[in-house]
């Protein structure tokens, strides 16, 4: 580790670099190398930092002591392997909540206020009304109540819905959904819902969480997922579209990205998506350097660790 008076090597990884670099390299006291996805390893062999949203095995070098993720998930990252090298995982959970907030709700709005139905018959010169609902009084069922999730509940609260949601540890919980269940109760959150919105993360613990017992429980309601495609049973997801069942899904997020030419999904009317870009925005950079500044701090003894993982 350099002493506090020499630069910090940091080595960002290619994806997103375009609006992290200038960020992290306005941080005193930093030395930052943008190699391409190929030349990462290499930049690694004397940098203790590593910058990115995926991982290679070639990347844990005995340099390396501080892994940073990009996004709120860190499946991706082999968490036992880096705590078995000393090396400390940190994800981004935060900055990206304002962003995500507003994308599930435009995906949402597109639906129920018929935004996306206009759209198709614009382009089609046709002046047509679509079936249009309303969200006050309603009940949203917020799978995942963490920064995102959280964020997502507030504004429902202000738009006058009814906000019940999913959390890991429901003990103490202060927020703005007035029922929250264990995860063990997905079922149930999306029995009482007229929305569900997943924030979820990817991996193992929520690998096909809403399945067909819990898109039945949903009914005839929306679906948002701007969390991680791996969490619904997308074959389910499509049988329930298809029958009628669910009256819309907006998806930012999907079990094989790029969503693949052969997808159903592509063509069913009751679908807006948008390419996994729901954490896009200008502000997305400072709001990450300012995790990576504190977390400088920590890896010089100066301070705690902000959203340590192993």
């Amino acid at each position: 580790m350099p002493s506090t008076s020499e630069p910090v090597r940091i080595v960002v990884a290619p994806a997103m670099r375009g609006a992290v670099v200038p960020a992290i390299r306005e941080i005193p006291g930093v030395e930052v190398v943008a190699p391409d996805r190929d030349g990462v390893a290499a930049a690694l062999r004397d940098a203790p930092v590593l910058v990115s949203v995926s991982w290679r095995d070639e990347y844990l070098v005995s340099s390396l002591r501080w892994v940073q993720s990009i996004s709120a998930g860190v499946e991706q990252f082999p968490a036992e392997a880096l705590a078995e090298a000393g090396v400390v995982l940190t994800s981004a959970s935060g900055v990206h909540a304002p962003q995500v907030a507003e994308h599930a709700f435009a995906l949402l709005l597109a639906m129920t206020r018929g935004i996306a139905e206009g759209v198709r018959h614009r382009e089609a010169r046709e002046w047509r009304r679509s079936e249009l609902h309303e969200l006050r009084g309603r009940t949203i069922a917020v799978l995942g109540l963490g920064a995102i999730g959280e964020q997502i509940a507030r504004i429902a609260a202000a738009f006058g819905m009814r906000v019940v949601g999913t959390k890991r540890q429901p003990e103490g919980y202060r927020g703005a959904a007035e029922r929250v269940f264990p995860p063990d109760d997905t079922v149930a959150a999306c029995r009482m819902a007229d929305v569900v919105v997943i924030a979820l993360p990817g991996g193992e613990a929520t690998a096909g969480l809403v399945d067909r017992e819990a898109l039945a429980a949903l009914g005839d309601g929306w679906l948002v997922n701007v969390g991680r495609g791996s969490v619904v049973d997308e074959e389910a997801l499509v049988e329930a579209l298809t029958a009628g069942r669910l009256r819309g899904a907006g998806l930012d997020v999907f079990a094989v990205e790029p969503l693949p030419e052969e997808s159903p999904l592509w063509d069913l009317p009751g679908v807006v998506m948008s390419p996994h870009c729901a954490g896009t925005s200008p502000r997305y950079g400072e709001r990450l350097a300012g995790i990576v500044d504190a977390n400088l701090r920590a890896l010089r003894g100066e301070g705690p660790w902000v959203n340590r993982i192993v």
